[in-house]
């Protein structure tokens, strides 16, 4: 497990690699659920943590309004049949958590998800970490590095090219490694069901072919490559629940709040 987090003022000194480093100053993470609580194996896999961003804008509730280019874009796409690389997947659909399109820098309440469309990754904030480490399929955007409080993240790498939104003080990065030590280890037994405990155990029997209960074994690369669950904290420091969401193959697959 990897945690990162944004630097405030000059007591607090965090910052992003394989572990994580405080310099001067006591732990502020002593109370946050995490992963090594639990005894993993030598090979565990990894995560990120990450400070998120403030939102700067009340949100309307209506759909931002696209350009003329982007309009006949999308037509010319439909009416051409062009379903190439460059071409943006589906929107999710109705009913999904992340169904509903903000306008960039609108503020959304703890534990909503948003997307942000045709807006360039720039304006999106300071990239802060991308999962997997190497050849990133996710990218974190943070609005408002120098701070620890609650504001705006944006996560991209999702088929219709839209980043995800959503307001925390902490975002925590778990890899399907780590996840399986954690709920295939002795104590998993015990540990309650959620939704997205439910979505994984199907995506791992698909993806990785075994029965329910069992660990991924030699397909977890391949399980690894496009999948990951995202804890987003609405404080950062003592949090008794958090917002767990379930990434595969460039989709939210599922997203549930636990404690």
């Amino acid at each position: 497990m990897r945690a990162g987090v944004s630097r405030a003022g000059v007591t607090l000194c965090l910052g992003l690699s394989l572990g994580l480093m405080l310099a001067g100053c006591g732990d502020p993470l002593s109370e946050v659920p995490r992963y090594s609580d639990v005894p993993l194996a030598d090979d565990a896999g990894q995560a990120d943590a990450l400070a998120p961003d403030t939102p700067r804008a009340t949100v309307t509730g209506e759909t931002p309004k696209r350009g003329l280019l982007g309009i006949f874009g999308a037509r010319a796409a439909a009416a051409t049949g062009d379903g190439g690389a460059d071409a943006p997947g589906p929107a999710p659909r109705s009913g999904a958590p992340d169904a509903r399109e903000v306008p960039l820098g609108a503020t959304l309440p703890y534990g909503q998800l948003a997307r942000v469309c045709g807006e360039p990754n720039r304006k999106l904030g300071k990239k802060i970490e991308g999962y997997p480490a190497k050849g990133s399929k996710y990218v974190l955007y943070d609005s408002a590095p120098g701070t620890t409080a609650p504001r705006s993240f944006y996560l991209t790498g999702f088929k219709d090219r839209c980043a995800r939104q959503f307001t925390a003080a902490l975002v925590i990065f778990g890899a399907p490694e780590s996840y399986e030590q954690l709920h295939y280890g002795p104590s998993g037994a015990e540990l309650p069901v959620s939704s997205t405990d439910a979505a994984y155990e199907k995506l791992k029997s698909r993806v990785c072919r075994v029965r329910k209960g069992k660990p991924c074994g030699t397909r977890m690369r391949t399980l690894a490559r496009d999948t990951v669950f995202v804890s987003v904290y609405e404080r950062f420091g003592s949090n008794p629940r958090w917002k767990n969401i379930l990434l595969h193959d460039g989709e939210v697959v599922a997203v549930d709040l636990k404690n």
